[in-house]
């Protein structure tokens, strides 16, 4: 059996509205009909079934993801009892407990909260304020960008900050100035973070994006890759750039967006229903239902479901020079409106940005 990623909407609303958020703005909006938290008889057979799991695999890995939504909105005496009942029985070296989150809500306690059950956070933050408060919006309009800075120091500042800081995700905008991003979370002190492709696919390109072109994304990570390079520190991470050197030297992406194995990954709803991964929601409604659920399905038997029901990469892709770096790329990018056998829509950037990096090297 491999190593597991369960998701867990803890809290399947948000507490800010981004624009290109491809749960809440995706083709499925069945979050619409799915209670705004777990509740807590799906909270304590979820922590059944990872400790089942264990118990029945022990030689597999275990990663719980508290995912959204936004996962502070459960609160914080909720949390402090879901993560005390996981880890009543499942220490450390049986299970990594990570949270992403858009960091608004976050504060000294809730660092104290994950920091007392040995739980990571990472914060999802696009770049410098002002370019983060583009996209990454409350309510009433006002941006986020000063709230997550602070929360993003915050975290640094901490005295467990590598133990309990996981670093920063940033979705890829290419009207932005990337070598100002990769520099400003350099200043700041972050010292892992990845750049993330909009969620799109050939019926749905990135709508939030301007006459997008995908010249104008190749450049956005040329110039970020060329900044990377400049700053010149190992200590430095950026995963996007370390995973495709890694597929250059022939070493295939566990990462899900860059060809990793999606059956071992579960998500699990706000109403304890195992579903398949979540971006898919900007392809298909009702693609991810499964009619398995947390209190009367152990997670084996979503493995088993799900073992042979993505469909691979397509032919195009096995043969392609840049495979080993990108995948194919993320499932969800590969659909068409008919089909997922195509290379994905990012195709013409994973090959613009894979032979300058393979050259460098």
């Amino acid at each position: 059996m491999p190593d597991i990623l369960v998701m867990v909407k803890l809290a399947e609303r948000c507490n800010i509205e981004c624009d290109y958020c491809y749960m809440y703005t995706g083709v499925d909006q069945g979050w619409r009909t799915r209670p705004a938290k777990l509740a807590e008889g799906n909270s304590t057979a979820l922590a059944r079934r990872l400790e089942e799991f264990r118990s029945t695999h022990p030689g597999s890995k275990i990663m719980l993801e508290i995912h959204g939504g936004e996962p502070l909105l459960v609160g914080k005496s909720n949390m402090r009892k879901f993560l005390g009942d996981v880890r009543a029985s499942l220490p450390p070296s049986d299970l990594h407990i990570c949270a992403q989150t858009n960091a608004v809500l976050l504060d000294p306690e809730w660092l104290s909260i994950f920091d007392e059950y040995q739980g990571t956070i990472s914060i999802s933050c696009d770049g410098p304020p002002e370019i983060h408060d583009r996209h990454r919006v409350r309510y009433d309009g006002s941006g986020t960008g000063q709230a997550v800075e602070k929360a993003i120091r915050l975290c640094l500042e901490h005295p467990r900050s590598d133990e309990l800081f996981s670093g920063v995700l940033a979705v890829a905008e290419p009207t932005y100035d990337s070598r100002r991003i990769v520099r400003y979370f350099r200043d700041l002190g972050v010292t892992n973070f990845d750049f993330l492709l909009p969620d799109a696919n050939y019926i749905h390109p990135p709508k939030h994006v301007r006459d997008y072109s995908h010249p104008m994304m190749l450049r956005f990570l040329e110039n970020a890759f060329d900044e990377w390079m400049a700053i010149d520190d190992p200590d430095f991470t950026i995963r996007m750039f370390s995973n495709f050197i890694r597929g250059i030297f022939g070493r295939r992406s566990t990462l899900d967006a860059f060809g990793g194995d999606l059956w071992p990954i579960v998500v699990v709803e706000s109403d304890g229903s195992y579903r398949l991964l979540d971006v898919l929601a900007i392809c298909e409604e009702g693609v991810t239902e499964t009619n398995l659920h947390v209190t009367t399905d152990t997670l084996s038997k979503y493995l088993d479901y799900t073992r042979s029901y993505y469909p691979p990469p397509s032919a195009t892709c096995r043969n392609c020079e840049a495979f080993t770096a990108c995948g194919g790329g993320y499932l969800a990018h590969r659909f068409d409106g008919k089909s997922y056998d195509n290379p994905s829509f990012y195709c013409e950037v994973f090959l613009g940005i894979y032979r300058p990096i393979r050259g460098h090297l």
